[in-house]
């Protein structure tokens, strides 16, 4: 039998471009959004471009107005106490399931990304300590085993991220500290929910303080 080919739509190919755009702040919170430069910058038709608008209008990521046009979704100073409200919830019940549902392949690579921070850290690398932070989530929104709640998180990561990047240049690797991270996969290893439930909460505060710190 041959492999499972998985085939990548136009859709999703402007989907993940344009989302990783905004998620980095290549594109700016509140900044129009011209389809023309899209279309040049991805390689892609009008139709691709408009249906992954959609999706990520969806996902709180773009506002459509339909007298000023498209924009960037704008930055609040209120968005940061929301997210962690949200993510205060949220988080602890995706550990919970990660706990119990984790498998051996998300725990190697978890530890693959925990013990590449170090070195990350030491070259000053702020980008990709950043994309291993999002990875390390990633996993773990996947570990619970829940589509509904992996979606969920996943939006309001994204959101959180965009606020991380926008500080990003101020930052120095100490606030992209990969303790918690650490405490998070050895709850994760050991089966012990209230540590992981703990160490989760304190990784979202930290995230705030950090944030507050640099606004």
């Amino acid at each position: 039998m041959g492999g499972l080919i998985l085939v990548v739509t136009d859709t999703q190919r402007a989907y993940k471009g344009i989302k990783e755009r905004i998620i980095t702040t290549q594109m700016l919170p509140g900044a129009v959004i011209q389809e023309s430069a899209l279309m040049a910058e991805l390689g892609l038709g009008r139709t691709p471009i408009r249906e992954a608008l959609k999706l990520l209008e969806a996902e709180k990521l773009v506002v459509v107005s339909s007298r000023r046009g498209m924009f960037v979704t704008g930055v609040r100073i209120s968005d940061l106490a929301e997210l962690q409200e949200i993510r205060s919830a949220l988080d602890p019940l995706c550990v919970r399931l990660a706990v119990a549902r984790i498998g051996a392949t998300e725990l190697a690579e978890m530890r693959q990304l925990v013990a590449a921070a170090q070195d990350l850290t030491d070259k000053r690398d702020m980008a990709a300590l950043m994309a291993n932070d999002r990875r390390f989530h990633a996993l773990l929104t996947k570990a619970a085993g829940n589509e509904l709640l992996e979606a969920e998180l996943e939006m309001l990561y994204n959101l959180s991220a965009r606020i991380w990047y926008l500080y990003l240049e101020r930052m120095t690797p100490g606030d992209l500290s990969f303790d918690t991270l650490a405490e998070i996969l050895s709850a994760l290893e050991t089966k012990d929910t209230g540590r992981a439930e703990r160490a989760i909460l304190k990784h979202i505060q930290d995230f705030g303080e950090t944030i507050r710190r640099h606004i």
